[in-house]
C-alpha cells in the first residue's frame, strides 16, 4: 500500500514533536484544537507516513550533530 502525502498540518507537527517530544504541545502548537490535542497527537504518532517522517529527521539531527 503506498504512502499518501502528508497534510501541511502533519507535517508542522512532525517538525513541532521533535522540539520536545510531547505529542500533546506538538498537536497544539500544530494548530490542533486544545479539546482534541491529546487524542491528534495520539493518533498521528500512529501514522505511518508520520512515523517515517519523524525518523528521517531524527537520523538527520543525529547525522548533523555527528552521534
Amino acid at each position: 500500500m503506498p504512502s499518501r502525502e502528508m497534510t501541511p498540518k502533519q507535517e508542522r507537527f512532525v517538525t513541532e514533536y521533535l522540539v520536545d517530544l510531547n505529542a500533546t504541545q506538538a498537536a497544539l502548537r500544530a494548530g490542533y484544537g486544545p479539546r482534541t490535542a491529546p487524542q491528534q497527537g495520539s493518533r498521528l504518532l500512529k501514522n505511518v507516513d508520520v512515523q517515517a517522517a519523524i525518523a528521517t529527521q531524527q537520523a538527520q539531527q543525529l547525522q548533523a550533530v555527528e552521534v
